[in-house]
């Protein structure tokens, strides 16, 4: 077209634009904003708009607010915009800072909103925003379902996921892909593993990233042979597996204790799929090799990975070791595990174990004073428990002063509860 007699329109950078964030290709963006200017689009406020999301795709948050700075009449689509380029860069508190500011909100800034806060992993926020947009009377959009979702999945809120689980039956809401998955992941996550499969049989479409979080959920629970099994209907379907179904492949082999599928596995998806094995397949071998007492075999896999070992490949290689007795291995792993995280206190208590296993008691009492030398503590035991619709979370080795406040907190719900069963008032936040 730039290279005809036809001149392009508002209308034409409109695609252009919404292309370039399909196909997530900022830099083609930043040169449709030299063509605007050149055309004389540069102050249409719909276009600047479309343009905080290109440059927020671009990781550039900065030019984003200055892009919506210089916008002379902000409407609700440029607030948004700006909402949500705080979010796709991972700043939840500027996404806030910005959505208390707008004069009017939507769905869609509600939206950004609860997106920012729960993939920042910051989800006891991000229901706390979906619970004021309820109270303020917005319907949710399917994007902010899903983050509802994640949320409710992570914290293990299951009475929030089923209230969202009612709203979609009840609104008649059309369950898509995306959806369907992040209701069986909430599911599964909260111990649900029969719902999950409930909710996976009646998808009405089920797409590559629904069977892998189905073979995931079935692994995460112990059902490694079911989960094998989902994976083969999968492949006779004729769809294409990624490298995250295959951490969920190996995963249900090591949960069930399957070597030889695994190894089996491990081979095939290089083979036959071409995908490159990444430290999260290396854990996952490790794992199944440590559990079935092949510690030279996965010792030897550690030390050929293409790749540095990450903590979680080295915590398997040292547990494996502490479990079967193999103090000199468990040595390998633990200096190694202490170069890459000085202030954990795992590798430490692990290796201590380890030589309990064996009666070198001498040796694990030194392990133990040398933890307490250098300042390293075990991270502390952590538990969340819903009542209510209310995420409490405790923690082994509170102070007295913690645990008082806990009570308060603990009494004045109670009082919240009572008041509201006496009149009808909605609960107080604990």
């Amino acid at each position: 077209m730039l290279q005809s007699t036809v001149v392009p329109n508002k209308f034409t950078f409109t695609f252009l634009l919404k292309a370039t964030n399909r196909i997530s290709a900022p830099h083609q963006g930043l040169h449709l904003h030299c063509h605007l200017i050149k055309f004389g689009f540069g102050a249409d406020p719909f276009l600047q708009s479309s343009l905080i999301g290109i440059y927020a795709n671009a990781g550039l948050v900065k030019i984003a607010q200055q892009m919506f700075d210089k916008i002379p009449y902000r409407d609700i689509v440029s607030w948004t915009s700006l909402v949500s380029a705080y979010a796709k860069c991972g700043l939840p508190d500027d996404a806030r800072r910005v959505f208390d500011e707008m004069p009017e909100r939507n769905a869609v800034s509600w939206a950004a909103v609860v997106s920012a806060y729960s993939q920042s992993g910051r989800h006891k926020e991000a229901l706390l925003v979906f619970r004021n947009m309820r109270s303020a009377g917005v319907e949710p959009t399917e994007a902010t379902l899903i983050s509802v979702l994640a949320s409710a999945a992570q914290l293990g809120a299951l009475e929030e996921g089923k209230w969202v689980h009612g709203y979609i039956d009840y609104n008649g809401i059309y369950l898509t892909a995306s959806l369907g998955t992040a209701l069986l992941n909430m599911y599964a996550k909260c111990g649900c593993i029969d719902d999950a499969i409930q909710i996976f049989a009646g998808m009405p479409l089920r797409d590559s990233l629904a069977w892998t979080a189905m073979i995931s959920a079935l692994a995460m629970h112990g059902k490694g042979e079911k989960a094998l099994a989902l994976f083969d209907e999968m492949l006779r379907l004729g769809l294409q597996p990624d490298h995250v179904t295959f951490v969920g492949v190996l995963s249900a082999c090591s949960h069930a204790g399957l070597i030889e599928e695994g190894l089996y596995h491990f081979k095939y998806m290089k083979k036959v799929f071409r995908i490159s094995p990444e430290v999260e397949h290396y854990g996952c071998m490790v794992d199944i090799l440590g559990r079935g007492g092949h510690i030279e075999e996965a010792w030897h896999l550690v030390r050929t990975m293409p790749m540095e070992p990450d903590n979680l490949v080295l915590k398997s290689l040292l547990s494996a070791c502490a479990s079967y007795g193999r103090v000199e291995l468990a040595e390998w792993a633990a200096k190694k595990l202490i170069q890459l995280d000085p202030n954990s206190g795992s590798p430490y208590v692990l290796l201590a174990n380890a030589y309990a296993s064996v009666g070198r008691w001498a040796d694990a009492g030194r392990v133990r004073k040398m933890m307490r030398e250098q300042g390293v503590t075990k991270t502390p035991g952590c538990s969340l428990i819903e009542i209510d619709g209310v995420i409490h979370q405790f923690v082994a080795g509170e102070n007295e002063e913690h645990s008082q406040i806990r009570e308060v907190k603990s009494l004045l719900h109670g009082m919240s509860k009572l008041f509201r069963l006496s009149c009808n008032a909605p609960t107080l936040d604990a």
